[in-house]
C-alpha cells in the first residue's frame, strides 16, 4: 500500500539577495584603483527581482509513504 500526498505553493516573498530594496551594491574586484572606479558607479539593480524587491516562489513536494518490509539490519552495539 502507498500514499501519495502532493502540496503546492505559490508566493510572493521579499527578495533574499537585495533584502527588498532592489538594489544592491557590485562585487567589487581587481586591484584598488579597479574597486575604486567600479565603486564610483553606486549600487546597481538586483539581477534576481529586477528591482522591484520582490520575487514569487512556487513550491511542489511530493511525500510517499510506503509499507516496510524488509527486515531491520543487524544491531551494531554491544547489546543483543
Amino acid at each position: 500500500m502507498e500514499k501519495v500526498r502532493k502540496y503546492e505553493s505559490r508566493k510572493i516573498e521579499v527578495c533574499r539577495n537585495c533584502g527588498g530594496e532592489g538594489m544592491v551594491n557590485p562585487k567589487l574586484e581587481g586591484n584598488w584603483l579597479m574597486r575604486h572606479i567600479q565603486a564610483a558607479g553606486g549600487p546597481v539593480a538586483c539581477e534576481v527581482c529586477g528591482g522591484t524587491g520582490r520575487v514569487r516562489k512556487h513550491t511542489e513536494i511530493t511525500v510517499t509513504v510506503r509499507s516496510f518490509d524488509s527486515p531491520l539490519p543487524p544491531s551494531k552495539g554491544g547489546r543483543g
